[in-house]
């Protein structure tokens, strides 16, 4: 038998505070439509026997109507391929949930409540067995409650959303926890597992083989680097998971060290080149560090909209620190050394982080006006 199997796709996600562009969040939305996709294409193709869909595949709070005919086009699209999609926490079966109100071709199967449920496949040689959230946190648990028959002459799978104990990221909800040995059964071959964002095999138990396929695409910088479906092969010689990087995008995220470079243009080429050097376009965070002259830093804003293009989307964090020396130069018998003494004062008593800013950027726009300008230097009478 031959299985794809796919979670968390979180269609129509909201990237409200992903501090890029505003038009970030529609392309992002957009790509994951282009992901699952090539997903569901891929599935008819090779052809898989069923295409297994462990929970979140959309987020029920901001789902669209033309999300939902996204979807039963491409369902209808690879008809008599049987589809099975086990709700999840973010998109639960409720009686206002598209899963109850819409219709959906007749290769869907849904899980609708969370008890475990079979469906026969393929004359009865393939067994799917499934169970769905009801709710944001599920009103049962059926991890532990599956019973099923060891019957060689049937290949027996299932498809859920839950939490496998000791792997769940910090800050991640336990939804529908369970330890590995306690869902590991004789005669069931496969367990198509949802909620881990990453691709991760379970370890633990024997008797099944158990995976988390992860978010087809990145969501977000704490999801970085490539993502993936899992093709999953099942004959007398056992089960083979194959992991395809699915991701037509990847987050990433860099530091440059920026204490060698006299030029902003320097620091632009830097940037450009990260984005050059990737085999797949980007969503990149990139840090920049180190001292530099202070026209450097005063400049780094322009470093965003100069290399922008060589990324499917950008963000710049200046840590960069100018090499002058303020305490020094505070010491000045002039006007420009009551100026930056005044501007230090100011950066210690700042009420705040953002007037802190404030004084730090002003005291850093005086110093290069200062310099590029060259005023006569007015000695003061200490008297």
């Amino acid at each position: 038998m031959r299985l794809i199997h796919t979670a968390d796709i979180h269609l129509d996600t909201c990237y409200a505070t992903s501090r890029m562009a505003p038009d970030f969040g529609n392309c992002r939305r957009q790509g994951l439509r282009e992901v699952f996709h090539a997903i569901v294409t891929r599935a008819a193709a090779w052809p898989a026997d069923a295409l297994l869909i462990a929970g979140d595949l959309f987020d029920l709070d901001r789902v669209r109507r033309d999300t939902i005919a996204f979807l039963q086009a491409e369902f209808e699209a690879v008809r008599p391929l049987p589809v099975l999609i086990a709700p999840g926490n973010r998109d639960p079966y409720v009686a206002d949930s598209p899963y109850a109100t819409a219709p959906w071709p007749n290769n869907v199967v849904i899980f609708d409540g969370p008890v475990w449920a079979s469906r026969a496949l393929k004359d009865g040689k393939l067994m799917v067995h499934g169970f769905g959230f009801d709710g944001a946190v599920a009103g049962a648990n059926p991890f532990g409650k599956l019973h099923v028959t060891d019957d060689r002459d049937r290949v027996q799978v299932a498809v859920a959303h839950g939490a496998a104990e000791g792997l769940l990221p910090p800050g991640k909800a336990p939804c529908a926890p369970f330890k590995a040995s306690a869902v590991a059964l004789k005669g069931l071959a496969y367990l198509a597992l949802g909620h881990l964002h990453a691709m991760t095999p379970v370890e633990g138990g024997a008797d099944t083989i158990m995976y988390y396929s992860g978010s087809p695409e990145g969501h977000g910088f704490d999801e970085l680097g490539p993502h993936y479906y899992l093709e999953v092969e099942i004959d007398e010689n056992g089960v083979r998971v194959t992991p395809k990087v699915s991701s037509r995008v990847i987050y990433a995220e860099y530091t440059i060290d920026c204490s060698a470079f006299e030029t902003i243009e320097q620091v632009v080429e830097a940037v450009r080149a990260v984005g050059a050097q990737a085999e797949r376009p980007q969503v990149a965070r990139i840090t920049l560090t180190g001292p530099c002259p202070s026209d450097l830093y005063i400049n780094v804003p322009a470093v965003h909209g100069a290399a922008a293009s060589a990324f499917e989307a950008l963000q710049v964090i200046s840590k960069i620190e100018p090499m002058d020396d303020f305490e020094e130069l505070a010491r000045e018998n002039t006007c420009f050394g009551i100026f930056i003494r005044k501007m230090n004062e100011e950066l210690r008593d700042a009420p705040d982080e953002t007037r802190r800013q404030f004084a730090k950027r002003a005291r850093e726009l005086g110093l290069v006006a200062y310099r590029q300008r060259q005023p006569a230097i007015c000695e003061l009478d200490e008297d």
